[in-house]
């Protein structure tokens, strides 16, 4: 974007793109697991011991899917935030 004879690039640095794509591998990723050990947890045995660690699993990767996902967008708000101050002293 021009202005005033100086340009203002929007697009966002390598390394956050790539932390993004990471982060979002992991989301992916988490998703999946937790879905599995539903579907594991629904067709587990009688097997108590087993049965408490399967009911254990999806809560723990829950709460971790839950961190990865305010992470994110607190690094997308983050470069948001960026390019308008970049803009407006532009």
């Amino acid at each position: 974007m021009e202005q005033s004879g100086k340009h203002v690039t929007l697009d966002a640095e390598p390394n956050d793109v790539e932390l993004l794509g990471e982060i979002d591998r992991l989301i992916a990723t988490a998703e999946t697991r937790i879905e599995l050990q539903h579907k594991y947890l629904r067709t587990l045995a009688s097997d108590f011991e087993g049965s408490m660690k399967a009911i254990a699993d999806p809560d723990e990767m829950t709460s971790a899917l839950v961190a990865l996902k305010k992470q994110r967008a607190q690094i997308v708000r983050w470069e948001r935030e960026q390019i308008i101050a970049a803009l407006g002293r532009g």
